[in-house]
């Protein structure tokens, strides 16, 4: 059964003005359109002394510019590079400032399906080990080898450190894998428990977001006036479609339920530019307070025009090594 969201959310959420479903991270900096201040560091040092910028403005920013802006809001996003370990210490670093002032703050993951929500509600209360909660969600080596405990688990030790929530928020790969080969029609005919673990959007994006998707997923050699290859390409965004439909309905129960503040951490492309996680957040919970935030896996002492609008803080670090096969 899909999720119908409601528009009365929690006291948590702090009302906006009827017909308000735009918040601005930075309205209320009387410098708007002036420099801010922010120095940037003369040698970076993840996750705090790196440069930072106002996605919209190019404005540079601090660490204490970013926190206030999450601290300001309901839902903060952070995209990463899977394989960055600079972007993984940034969600840490905010995750766990949030927690020192919001008790309860909830971290949600991608990189957690909802099937696995009880495996890691049973960690969180010391019923299973660190071992046993990796090895049953077969999360080791989620982006190569070993790299939950460096990348992910932090996460959730901070939230267990500290009473936080942590949200499985994704949908189990199988019925992802179903959306792409088959649309969404046959499984809404599945059993309310299989209808529980995935939220499937009622039809198919057809703004930006699906078109950055159809030029990301072309082959060498395709075009898009080519009926065949959009044919192919659209298959699996039913797929991607689930992904966001699925996290961004987790995250605005959680915020039906009470929850104080939120950090989502995805892969950047889901958050990016009003990415699909973002716009199923946004249509789930109108009045939510949303903040989105981008690690780069790149260098820069400003902001690149490439990356200007991707997120409401764009934060440059430092270039990834990967091997020569990989993109």
């Amino acid at each position: 059964m899909r999720f119908l969201p409601t528009l009365l959310l929690t006291a948590s959420l702090v009302a906006l003005p009827l017909g308000c479903t735009t918040w601005e991270p930075f309205a209320n900096d009387p410098a708007l359109t002036q420099r801010s201040g922010a120095i940037l560091p003369v040698r970076p040092f993840a996750p705090r002394d790196l440069n930072m910028f106002e996605g919209g403005t190019g404005r540079t920013l601090t660490w204490a510019d970013t926190m206030n802006a999450a601290s300001a809001a309901d839902v903060t996003f952070i995209g990463e590079r899977h394989d960055d370990p600079t972007s993984h210490q940034v969600q840490l670093a905010v995750y766990e400032e949030l927690l020192a002032g919001y008790p309860r703050c909830a971290i949600s993951l991608e990189h957690l399906e909802r099937n696995e929500q009880a495996l890691t509600d049973q960690f969180l209360a010391s019923a299973i080990t660190m071992d046993a909660f990796i090895d049953q969600t077969k999360s080791r080596n989620w982006t190569g080898k070993d790299t939950w405990v460096l990348y992910f688990q932090p996460l959730i030790d901070a939230a267990k450190r500290n009473d936080g929530q942590v949200i499985a928020a994704n949908a189990p790969r199988s019925y992802v894998s179903r959306a792409s080969k088959e649309g969404y029609d046959g499984l809404r005919t599945l059993p309310p428990e299989e209808l529980a673990l995935f939220d499937a959007p009622l039809a198919m994006d057809a703004g930006a977001y699906r078109d950055r998707f159809r030029q990301i997923m072309l082959q060498e050699g395709e075009s898009l006036d080519n009926a065949e290859v959009i044919a192919r390409i659209d298959q699996r965004f039913h797929g991607q479609q689930m992904w966001d439909e699925t996290m961004g309905l987790s995250v605005a129960r959680a915020l039906e339920l009470g929850t104080p503040k939120i950090v989502h951490c995805a892969g950047c492309f889901h958050i990016e530019y009003e990415g699909g996680t973002v716009l199923a957040l946004r249509r789930a919970a109108p009045r939510a307070k949303v903040l989105t935030i981008t690690v780069i896996d790149d260098a820069s002492d400003h902001l690149r025009d490439g990356d200007r609008n991707a997120a409401d803080i764009v934060i440059y670090g430092f270039p990834v090594d990967r091997p020569k096969n990989e993109d």
